[in-house]
């Protein structure tokens, strides 16, 4: 069974440390969920919190065709992404340069919501030209 914030940290840990620009993040994720066969949408979004429209809109992913028996019932993100069959990734504001990802719950008791402003198209990356997307970032960071 899947527990989703474990797996989230096994796929995504060779690159939890990066800060990346946001859309960066969004193509690293699309090549790492393609990569391991899992299904998934891309979207720019608006993060509702208590009520309140974030007036930035964020690129997310959208990590979906998860179905209950990949799912074991945990604490966190992982209850709500049984009963949805999906849960996002965060990727950062779409004008952000240098963030890092978050597993992000849109039902969380904080009253998070999620709304897809527009989905968007991504290209499929392969592992070596992330890994020369992260090179080149890590380059431009220090120069």
């Amino acid at each position: 069974m899947l527990n989703i914030p474990s797996k989230f940290d096994d796929l995504f840990a060779p690159y939890l440390g990066l800060r990346l620009s946001a859309f960066d993040n969004a193509k690293l994720v699309v090549a790492v969920l393609a990569q391991h066969q899992y299904k998934y949408q891309a979207a720019e979004i608006m993060l509702i919190t208590k009520g309140a429209v974030q007036s930035t809109p964020r690129y997310a992913v959208k990590w979906l065709g998860l179905t209950n028996n990949q799912v074991d019932i945990v604490n966190g993100c992982a209850d709500n992404c049984r009963d949805m069959d999906y849960c996002w990734i965060d990727c950062g504001k779409i004008n952000q340069y240098e963030v890092g990802l978050i597993l992000i719950d849109p039902t969380d008791a904080q009253g998070n919501n999620i709304v897809v402003v527009n989905a968007i198209t991504l290209p499929v990356m392969t592992m070596q030209q992330i890994g020369f997307m992260c090179v080149e970032s890590a380059h431009f960071d220090h120069c």
